[in-house]
């Protein structure tokens, strides 16, 4: 299943979404997946290295880097998950991929849901990693820092947040790829504002997606394990996963836990 790897891009809304396939364009028969990377990420620093090249091996994956990320550029107005669902969807549409199994690592988990309860045909499954379907589910200062972002964080709270080369990383990753390469700040930044005023995807589309669901979050991560548990029970017939030792930033280099689990949950898709 290594096949070929291609990229291209799709013309949504007036964007260029850019996409990757590995592994050759999927049958209609076996529905692949989707990834789609974290805030301020790219297909590259989220996935490339661990999860991207241990599912290629299942069945093949198409990767998306959403407005404002990586080779996709940015739209005038505010940045807003419903327009990212809708991109994805389109990229999906234009692939003629009718369904897919989602996997999506915090930013791309919100997106995921907001594909679910759109365009619910084209989920055959969503395996959310390291978010929920609201951001108020996260860690109570986590919360503060994003609507107040004068906050000094804790202590507490330092050793969860990515690390200057993490940071720079991302960054580094961003420069050498997007339209405008010194964007970066801006796009996070407006990133920060969305966060901060979304009110989450609304508890009664989430209560009636039908497609399977894994939460998988690190016992570490920006998620309350009890918040992903309720979250867990709110979703007709979820799993949660709590990985030990895994943090927000961790938890996308923990393939060789993720890839079982997600495998078990979509046997038969």
């Amino acid at each position: 299943m290594e096949g070929e790897t291609s990229s291209g891009y799709v013309t949504t809304d007036g964007l260029d979404v850019y996409y990757e396939i590995h592994g050759g364009l999927p049958d209609s028969a076996r529905p692949p997946f989707v990834l789609l990377p974290g805030g301020a990420m790219t297909i590259e620093t989220a996935f490339a290295d661990d999860l991207l090249p241990m599912l290629r091996r299942l069945r093949p994956v198409i990767a998306m880097e959403m407005q404002g990320h990586g080779h996709t550029g940015d739209r005038q107005g505010p940045i807003t998950l419903e327009q990212m669902a809708r991109d994805a969807s389109a990229v999906l549409a234009h692939l003629e991929v009718g369904s897919a199994h989602f996997v999506g690592h915090s930013l791309g988990a919100l997106v995921s849901f907001g594909v679910a309860i759109s365009h619910p045909n084209q989920v055959a499954s969503i395996t959310a990693i390291g978010a929920t379907y609201t951001f108020d589910d996260m860690l109570p200062e986590l919360v503060k820092l994003q609507r107040d972002p004068s906050h000094e964080p804790s202590a507490e709270l330092i050793p969860l947040l990515p690390t200057a080369d993490e940071f720079a990383a991302w960054t580094d990753s961003f420069r050498r790829s997007a339209p405008e390469p010194d964007a970066f700040e801006e796009i996070l930044g407006r990133l920060n504002v969305m966060l901060a005023q979304w009110p989450g995807w609304p508890r009664a589309d989430i209560a009636a997606l039908t497609a399977p669901v894994l939460l998988v979050i690190g016992d570490n991560d920006f998620v309350r394990i009890d918040r992903a548990a309720e979250a867990a029970r709110l979703i007709p017939d979820a799993q949660l996963a709590v990985l030990p030792g895994t943090t927000h930033m961790s938890i996308v280099r923990r393939g060789a836990w993720l890839v079982p689990l997600i495998e078990a949950r979509i046997v038969g898709g």
